[in-house]
């Protein structure tokens, strides 16, 4: 997390946000150093870093510590995506940072819009997880972005969706189990995971569709931001 979009997400004070600035600068010594010390050196007191670590979503001080002295992973995950879909997905949302973003599922797939939703608004996106249909009426091409979640990339409403948004020329970004779904081919930018196949339940076979997907958002979000906020 960019400390400061943290300071703006949680209209942080001048006090907590000196607090986060030093410990963004001194990364490699936090470890180290204790609350004291961070109180010290950022002229606040104590009890002022513990309420700012909990107004932020950390128990501590003690995690917060851990959460800034922890190194990116140094693995490489298999991407299942293209460099030409990176820069895409990177274009768009960079085209996109400053409008309405909308992000579709249905059943399941509900469940990673919604985890969709809340990742970007973290990072000052405007995102939502509701259809607001009225986007799609209005004459707002170039002025919302479309996100559809889909595992078999079929599922009736949201393809109906997917081709009002091709019909109004609005961009549309589509995470589906299978790239020649009627969703896929309808999208401006398809990730596909190509793990779909008919459900069967007696049959034991792992569904792989929604965690791949969430390791691919996750993915090409990173890249996005690296590009936006570097």
């Amino acid at each position: 997390m960019d400390t400061e979009t943290l300071i703006d997400k949680y209209q942080l004070n001048d006090s907590e946000a000196a607090v986060l600035r030093f410990m963004d600068k001194n990364r490699d010594s936090l470890r180290d150093l204790g609350i004291r010390d961070v109180a010290r050196a950022s002229y606040v007191s104590t009890a002022t870093i513990v309420n700012m670590a909990k107004k932020i979503g950390y128990s501590g001080y003690s995690e917060l510590v851990f959460a800034y002295g922890s190194k990116p992973l140094a693995t490489n995950p298999t991407k299942n995506f293209s460099d030409e879909e990176r820069d895409t997905f990177v274009r768009l949302l960079t085209e996109y940072k400053e409008k309405r973003i909308m992000i579709l599922g249905s059943g399941f797939s509900q469940n990673i819009a919604n985890h969709f939703s809340e990742t970007l608004n973290l990072y000052g996106f405007r995102a939502t997880a509701n259809s607001h249909l009225e986007f799609l009426r209005e004459n707002v091409e170039k002025d919302v972005l479309i996100f559809i979640v889909s595992n078999s990339g079929d599922t009736f409403r949201l393809a109906d969706l997917a081709q009002m948004a091709k019909d109004h020329h609005i961009d549309l970004i589509a995470f589906v189990g299978e790239k020649n779904s009627k969703i896929g081919q309808l999208a401006t930018l398809t990730i596909s995971t190509e793990t779909y196949a008919p459900r069967v339940l007696s049959a034991y076979q792992p569904n792989l569709f929604f965690g791949t997907t969430l390791n691919q958002f996750e993915l090409l979000l990173s890249e996005a931001l690296r590009s936006i906020f570097d």
